[in-house]
């Protein structure tokens, strides 16, 4: 991946939403709804926050709810519904319109992931007790459940697929960081179970907009380009790079974790947010950095772009990856920064 063409943006078409500076952020999510303006955000202290975004500088909080423990994800289910789960193993299903909730059911241990299907209207949700469940949102129940090898660290979904990343192997050795793959509409057997690409821990997996291709990213500041079909022509195009490092000037580099994935939806470009506080944007194809934003005041933990892919949002919080944590401790901060063309598009 070539860094040559690389510019670094300062910020001058960014505003920061009114989220509580003392609760970290798990994940924040764009409505993909047409025209849309409704915004999310998840946080440790057990909260999903519902914005309303009214303008390049404006963003109204409409609604809040909350889990009786740590929220660690959530996905909007259509227009005005928002699902969400965590460390008190629930599924909810919030209505925006009337402000109700709903419990759909659980998992025996604490949910990690969560995406929804809008050509099955269906709320996928991963966990740590190693299962996938699928929970429908007309019937307002769950419908099927799946089992993967080890706990579930990162999930996307698009269309009828669904793409799974577990954890790293356990003491004994008996599985690896493994990738699966569902069709949505047979969970009874993965169509393909993969290695990750990659040798250390999987922090995020995220499918182009197109789902005949995904990205992988890990703890050890590398990003992984992959392709479904596993014919020789095209797995000869996939590839990996290293990205999220900084080197000294004694010549030491410190490795990020790379948290955050997200998709342009028109582009196919991909942002990747990293410990190191950095924002790139990538071009897939031409394997280059389009751009690096500005550095933020600490961990990128989760990105999105919404619908148009004119604004991306930028969830800034600690991680607490360091052997000493700084006292005080950085604000959690969600930016939504003003997208050009010029630094989503290939070249």
């Amino acid at each position: 991946m070539s860094y040559s063409s690389a510019h670094i943006v300062a910020a001058p078409n960014e505003f920061q939403l009114n989220f509580p500076v003392h609760v970290p952020i798990s994940k924040v999510q764009f409505s993909r709804e047409f025209e849309s303006r409704y915004f999310i955000a998840s946080g440790w202290d057990g909260t999903i926050r519902i914005y309303a975004l009214n303008g390049l500088n404006q963003a109204e909080e409409r609604r809040l709810y909350f889990h009786g423990k740590s929220v660690l994800a959530c996905t909007f289910a259509g227009y005005e519904r928002v699902a969400s789960g965590g460390l008190d193993q629930m599924v909810k299903l919030y209505d925006i319109e009337s402000g109700t909730e709903i419990n759909l059911g659980g998992h025996s241990l604490g949910i990690r992931c969560m995406e929804f299907s809008n050509r099955h209207e269906l709320i996928v949700s991963g966990s740590w007790d190693s299962t996938i469940k699928l929970w429908d949102i007309r019937h307002r129940q769950g419908t099927i459940e799946a089992k993967v090898s080890d706990r579930v660290y990162a999930m996307d979904v698009n269309n009828d697929k669904i793409l799974v990343g577990t954890k790293d192997s356990t003491a004994k050795l008996l599985f690896s960081r493994k990738i699966f793959l569902y069709d949505i509409r047979r969970m009874d057997n993965p169509e393909q179970v993969r290695e990750s690409p990659l040798k250390y821990q999987t922090r995020n997996v995220a499918f182009f907009p197109s789902p005949d291709a995904f990205v992988v990213s890990s703890i050890e500041g590398r990003v992984a380009v992959e392709y479904v079909n596993q014919s020789p022509d095209e797995q000869k195009k996939k590839y990996a790079f290293k990205c999220h490092r900084n080197k000294e000037s004694d010549g030491t580099e410190t490795i990020y974790p790379v948290n955050a994935l997200a998709f342009h939806p028109k582009h196919s470009t991909f942002a990747t947010g990293g410990s190191d506080a950095i924002v790139n944007i990538w071009d897939p194809y031409n394997r280059k950095r389009l751009v690096q934003l500005h550095k933020f005041n600490t961990s990128i933990q989760s990105l999105s772009f919404n619908n148009e892919g004119n604004l991306l949002a930028i969830a800034a919080s600690y991680g607490h990856e360091l052997e000493d944590d700084p006292n005080p401790l950085p604000d959690n901060v969600i930016t939504i920064r003003s997208i050009s063309e010029g630094e989503c598009k290939p070249k």
